[in-house]
């Protein structure tokens, strides 16, 4: 069963398992971050062959335990009160949970890697799973998590200009971006489709690429 996952890794890194637990059905291992790359390609490579990641997910819990919102992100309005009250902030105040899964076994376990605020950083698994690469790239974007080793770690969803991590509790729900010049992008293709304007036909070449045509018209 799944406890014996935990249990070769307890004996595998005595140092690096802190803690585990079950949470609704999953096994959950709370494990350093200086080792959870090496317990990613002991976990995927050996015996347990956990060779599916799931997915990474992330969890800021800076308004968990007192929360005058209930939990949900603050308004622009409520941040310079919640920070003049100096309201003890969770620590560590990130989760970050690796989900894996043994399709031969058909067992899953999850490893937690606790962050505090002022750190950051843990070490990237993408060497072990590429899959991963979009899913740190995405946990960067919402919550400024720092994966050191990341090939190309840039934001993913939002773009390059974008000020703060929106998934994290205090950024302000009515938050403005400032203005960015529009980008042309002259290489991109429209479709699918065949005709005019189709696969295969710059954008340019189409009614959407094109000034002074009517907007309604279509190729």
């Amino acid at each position: 069963m799944a406890q014996a996952l935990v249990d070769l890794l307890r004996e595998g890194f005595q140092e690096a398992v802190l803690s585990s637990h079950s949470h609704r059905g999953d096994e959950v291992v709370v494990v350093r971050r200086e080792s959870v790359q090496e317990m990613c390609r002991f976990l995927k490579q050996g015996e347990a062959r956990m060779q599916l990641l799931r997915y990474i997910a992330c969890v800021d819990l800076l308004t968990f335990d007192n929360e005058m919102t209930g939990g949900g992100a603050l308004a622009s309005n409520e941040v310079p009160v919640y920070e003049l009250a100096k309201k003890p902030a969770r620590e560590p105040r990130f989760h970050l949970g690796y989900n894996l899964y043994s399709v031969v076994r058909k067992q899953s376990v999850r490893l937690r890697v606790e962050l505090r605020s002022d750190d950051v950083k843990v070490p990237t698994v993408t060497s072990v799973w590429k899959t991963a690469d979009w899913w740190e790239r995405y946990l960067f974007d919402m919550f400024g998590i720092e994966f050191i080793g990341h090939p190309n770690l840039k934001r993913i969803l939002m773009y390059p200009e974008f000020q703060g991590h929106p998934l994290r509790k205090d950024y302000p729900t009515r938050k403005r971006q400032p203005l960015v010049a529009e980008l042309e992008f002259p290489d991109l293709i429209r479709g699918p489709g065949p005709g005019a304007g189709g696969a295969g036909v710059p954008m340019s070449q189409t009614h959407v690429g094109r000034k002074n045509v009517d907007p309604t018209t279509y190729d």
